[in-house]
């Protein structure tokens, strides 16, 4: 067995590389084979992750934040094992599986030494896969914003916070969009602000919006948000974060395998991280189609 980590040297302003040493450090007295790859452009790990089949038995370790963890997944042969060294800003995925504070090194060795699951991904269009959540219009405008906050090299905003600032930069002020979207054979059609479809429990860095979500059970948590008033949606914020919203009126909260969503424009829309725009979108779930090394804790 050999373990690849695949670093994004620009994740988390640089926090990626902190687990350089400790790799490092970790194989120094060791048998077993590693490799440091640095990416280099965007996509680039997606590159790197098809250049390995099942033959190679290897394990590849995406060393950065969310978005670095998709492009790898982007590029995947599903025969080969997959896990997380979370080195980004908010590292929303793996809090699906442990939310307690870890140090670099413990983070490190649990995942490596960790034990194999198989996980759910969700696909968008036929061809960008879903680790964590897809999201469209306020979150993805206010993701927008944080991704160009935690591209400065000072700030004083701690990076678990930047989303949550970002809200009130960006998001105070949301645009409405027509949507008609058939979940299931389901249908609902009618003016959003926000539509958000996950596999995971945690995104914004801070927003625990899926409490039940589960990355086994073959199904997506899904919630879309009605427009409001101002004062409505800042107390709705505390609520969305808590994962307490589901029973409010101007949210509509549910679960389904298979997502079609037609809107009357294009839209923002942000895949773990991930910005793009987009007016039409099929999401389909792969139950535990991706063999995953979860990190596991002494």
């Amino acid at each position: 067995m050999k373990y690849v980590f695949i670093v994004n040297p620009t994740s988390g302003k640089g926090k990626s590389l902190r687990f350089v040493p400790l790799i490092e450090n970790y194989f120094k007295n060791s048998e077993e084979e590693y490799e440091i790859i640095y990416t280099e452009y965007p996509k680039h790990a997606t590159e790197i992750a098809a250049r390995y089949t099942e033959k190679d038995d290897v394990i590849l370790y995406s060393v950065g934040g969310d978005g670095t963890a998709t492009e790898i997944l982007d590029g995947l042969d599903l025969s080969v094992r997959f896990g997380v060294v979370p080195g980004g800003t908010g590292n929303d995925f793996l809090k699906s599986i442990d939310v307690e504070k870890r140090t670099d090194e413990e983070i490190l060795k649990a995942s490596i030494e960790g034990e194999d699951i198989d996980i759910d991904f969700g696909l968008l269009n036929g061809k960008s896969r879903i680790l964590n959540i897809v999201s469209f219009g306020l979150d993805a405008a206010i993701n927008v914003y944080a991704n160009e906050v935690a591209k400065k090299k000072k700030t004083i905003i701690p990076d678990k916070f930047i989303y949550f600032y970002s809200i009130f930069k960006a998001g105070l002020n949301p645009k409405r969009y027509h949507f008609k979207m058939t979940v299931d054979g389901k249908v609902y059609e009618e003016e959003t602000i926000m539509v958000a479809v996950s596999n995971g429990k945690f995104y914004g860095g801070m927003f625990n919006a899926f409490p039940d979500a589960n990355i086994t059970d073959g199904i997506f948590d899904i919630c879309y948000v009605r427009p409001m008033s101002l004062p409505r949606m800042i107390g709705l914020i505390g609520k969305y974060a808590k994962g307490t919203h589901q029973n409010e009126s101007v949210c509509n909260c549910f679960t389904g395998k298979e997502v079609y969503i037609e809107f009357d424009r294009e839209i923002p829309v942000q895949l773990d991280g991930e910005n793009k725009l987009l007016k039409e979108v099929r999401i389909e779930m792969n139950k535990g189609q991706l063999k995953f090394r979860a990190p596991k804790f002494d």
